[in-house]
């Protein structure tokens, strides 16, 4: 059966060996584009396992990648007392109405992962907001527009006893959030994502709602599987969910993908919509950063099904 999604031939697109200092692992990166180029927010994780993130541009998306040298959220700053422990996973969004990107990521410390807010007018400097969500609480991403006068985000609450679902929040100014709804839970019984689940790219507004990635988990035999669904959010209410895929949509099926510092893993942070295809920007096993594509139509005609 021929897959939904197209991987890139030259996966994966960046590893450790391009990152230009020692480091462990180049993953989950958020996609913006900027001047005629791909910009990718990666995180690194260097080789004494803590991680920040850095600034790759591209003509093409694929290669030829002009990696900053210094790191564009660098952890371990006196100033920002809970990333002392790391700046990981950035998700970026572009609010035409604030004139920047916005740039959710976790804060990690030893108080437990949180997310972190921050801004950028140029993708070269950045200007830090605070904290948005108290640990324990990552893979949040915000909507490009105001719902109601209300900016949106989506995130992912630890609950306690397991329970990780991706939840909605709203904010008249980016700083106080409240308003919360839980839009997509874990999966039943045996599902392909009945463990845990969190979003992934920020949404993309289609003529059927909004399109979200996400990624969902499964145990087998002890150990976590990171796949990829999809799900269809209401255009002017997003905490209300039109579809959702019974079935994983991608999944580990490489050896770059099944093999690294944590096997089985893809995992979908950054999604660009380019005509009709959407180029999707994921981490593969936790060590290196792949690209794969998909038709929108292809998607959508799936969620309606």
């Amino acid at each position: 059966m021929k897959s939904l999604f197209d991987r890139c031939d030259r996966n994966p697109i960046l590893t450790p060996k391009d990152i230009p200092l020692p480091a462990e692992a180049v993953l989950n990166p958020g996609a913006a584009e900027q001047d005629g180029e791909t910009v990718l927010l990666l995180r690194v994780e260097d080789t004494s396992g803590f991680s920040d993130i850095y600034v790759a541009r591209s003509r093409n998306g694929v290669d030829d990648w002009r990696i900053e040298p210094e790191p564009l959220l660098r952890h371990g700053l006196p100033e920002w007392r809970y990333e002392q422990w790391g700046c990981e996973d950035a998700r970026v969004t572009r609010l035409e109405e604030e004139k920047c990107w916005y740039i959710t990521y976790t804060a990690y410390s030893q108080f437990g992962a949180a997310v972190g807010l921050a801004r950028s007018c140029d993708l070269r400097s950045v200007e830090r907001l605070g904290l948005i969500f108290s640990p324990n609480n990552k893979d949040a991403c915000l909507f490009p527009r105001k719902f109601d006068g209300h900016w949106a985000t989506l995130h992912r609450p630890d609950a306690g006893g397991g329970i990780e679902n991706i939840w909605t929040a709203s904010s008249p100014d980016l700083v106080h959030w409240g308003n919360p709804h839980c839009v997509l839970s874990e999966g039943p019984g045996p599902s392909w994502d009945n463990v845990k689940v969190g979003a992934g790219p920020p949404p993309i507004l289609t003529d059927r709602g909004w399109l979200l990635l996400y990624h969902g988990v499964k145990m087998y035999a002890g150990q976590m599987a990171y796949r990829v669904g999809a799900a269809l959010l209401d255009r002017d209410h997003p905490h209300r969910i039109l579809a959702r895929s019974q079935r994983c949509l991608f999944k580990a099926t490489e050896l770059y993908e099944q093999s690294g510092l944590v096997p089985n893993v893809v995992f979908p942070t950054g999604l660009l919509l380019r005509g009709e295809e959407l180029w999707m920007y994921y981490g593969a096993a936790d060590t290196v950063v792949c690209l794969a594509t998909v038709r929108l139509r292809d998607l959508l005609d799936i969620l309606e099904s």
